[in-house]
């Protein structure tokens, strides 16, 4: 990814890019899921969304359903997109808790979601003739084979004018200045460059191995550690959302490709074993003859870097951080660390400046993504199991537990800037685990309850009608992936 972005952002620039390639898989393949900015990176690339679904294996997702969390046999959602709509430039939010507080509306704030009703009604965020009002708004997501997505990234690059090197780094040299002035593969070769980009996953080569920069550990707040996954062939429904469901010790994926469905089951090594793991994803995805799936497991290194920029080197993906994929902000901290990184580009002699901004930056981004991620834990009711009991009662951040108490009083957010997740997100998973405010704002109440029940209802009926525009995902994916698309 890194290399095709730059390869397409600097283009124009005197600059050579080479990208050295470990031999062996670059990835798990058993389904990953993206959020909507991977929309906006296939335009940035200039590529086609179709061909990128033809060759990851790629699904829509609209979504993301939330099983069991709260407690068993409770589910609330976090659909992507603008909830309804916004009303003089503020979310629906505020409007609907004051109605809310009138009223006590049966429906919930999630029901307003276009994204939530086409994922329940099993639709594409296209339609076959027309924008729809999610297409439009670039405010949907895939599931794809991360291999693959790879793979298809490698060649995108390569078609970029980037050289490629197979092998795998085994030190660095440095200059007289401290900066790395080459890296030694195993083989013994040398590869000199004036800036380096580590992408080399949790062994963090040259960020932390090399630059010896500390590592902030997270496994105070976030307690899963480990993962175990695997997939078996695809079936005929192939829902547009992910599901997640909580389990014993963590929580189970359930991701739909177009032939296939990925499980993953994310948990503590505190609380199960691997083999207890194993045995309980086997039986919570009804697959417990086991037959013909072999497991993937997974070791998690749960944090971030203390800097994502250090001298001239530039961590990217797993070497920078890395939070449990709840949701799937992986792919998403990579794109969003290489984006600032080209907006900062540097050039002369002092880079101190843009570097300091960049790693300020990056690291509210990352720590605000910790904070969401560790709210799903911190609003679950369960107390059946003690990994649950242990994972609320995590010690918060402080910015976090500020949010919150803003967000009780009176349904206000401290949104940070910049910012990982829009303030409809934090709705959705505030409403949707019951955390309602105390009060609804002044401003709010102070419009007359008809004119906010009118906005509600021509919500929904608008709803209603894009609705009707949108064929079943699995007729979109038929188009996308038939024989006859795929030789077009």
């Amino acid at each position: 990814m890194t290399a095709a972005m730059m390869s397409r952002v600097l283009k124009s620039a005197d600059c050579r890019i080479t990208v050295i390639e470990p031999p062996g898989p670059r990835g798990i393949g058993v389904g990953e899921a993206s959020i909507p900015s991977l929309v906006s990176l296939l335009k940035t690339l200039g590529a086609n969304e179709v061909d990128m679904m033809q060759k990851c294996e790629a699904t829509y997702k609209l979504g993301i359903q939330f099983c069991d969390w709260l407690r068993p046999g409770h589910n609330n959602w976090h659909p992507f997109g603008v909830c309804g709509a916004r009303i003089d430039g503020r979310d629906l939010f505020p409007f609907w808790l004051a109605e809310h507080k009138r009223a006590e509306s049966a429906k919930p704030y999630h029901g307003y979601s276009l994204h939530w009703a086409a994922s329940l009604a099993g639709k594409s965020p296209h339609s076959f003739t027309k924008q729809s009002p999610i297409t439009e708004t670039l405010s949907y997501a895939f599931h794809f084979n991360a291999e693959s997505l790879a793979g298809w990234l490698r060649d995108f690059a390569l078609a970029g004018r980037v050289c490629e090197i197979v092998g795998s780094v085994a030190n660095a040299a440095f200059d007289e200045t401290g900066d790395v002035s080459s890296v030694v593969l195993s083989n013994g070769e040398v590869v000199s460059g004036d800036f380096f980009v580590d992408c080399s996953g949790f062994q963090s080569v040259l960020m932390h191995k090399a630059l010896n920069d500390p590592f902030n550990d997270w496994g105070d707040h976030l307690l899963c550690d480990r993962a175990v996954a695997f997939k078996i062939p695809g079936r005929r429904v192939i829902p547009p959302y992910t599901k997640s469901q909580a389990l014993s010790a963590g929580w189970m994926w359930h991701i739909p490709l177009a032939h296939h469905v990925g499980f993953g089951y994310v948990y503590s090594s505190k609380f199960i074993t691997d083999e207890e793991a194993w045995s309980e994803l086997q039986s919570a995805t009804s697959n417990t003859a086991g037959e013909n799936v072999t497991p993937r497991f997974l070791k998690m290194r749960v944090g971030r870097q203390s800097h994502f920029w250090n001298r001239n080197v530039l961590a990217i993906g797993l070497s920078a951080g890395f939070l449990e994929p709840l949701e799937s902000s992986g792919i998403h901290l990579s794109q969003v660390g290489i984006e600032m990184f080209l907006k900062l580009f540097p050039q002369g002699s002092d880079w101190s400046p843009l570097r300091d901004h960049y790693n300020n930056q990056m690291a509210t981004i990352y720590d605000e993504v910790r904070d969401f991620v560790q709210l799903h834990y911190g609003l679950s009711q369960r107390t059946d199991t003690p990994f649950w009991i242990a994972a609320r009662e995590a010690e918060m951040s402080a910015s976090l537990k500020r949010r919150l108490e803003l967000y009780d009083d009176a349904g206000m957010l401290d949104q940070l800037q910049p910012q990982a997740f829009p303030e409809t997100s934090y709705y959705h998973l505030l409403t949707g685990n019951d955390r309602l405010p105390r009060r609804a704002s002044a401003l709010a109440l102070s419009i007359d309850s008809d004119q906010i029940q009118g906005i509600l209802a021509a919500i929904s009926h608008q709803n209603q009608q894009a609705m009707r525009d949108l064929p079943l995902h699995e007729e979109m994916l038929q188009r996308i992936h038939s024989p006859l698309a795929k030789a077009s």
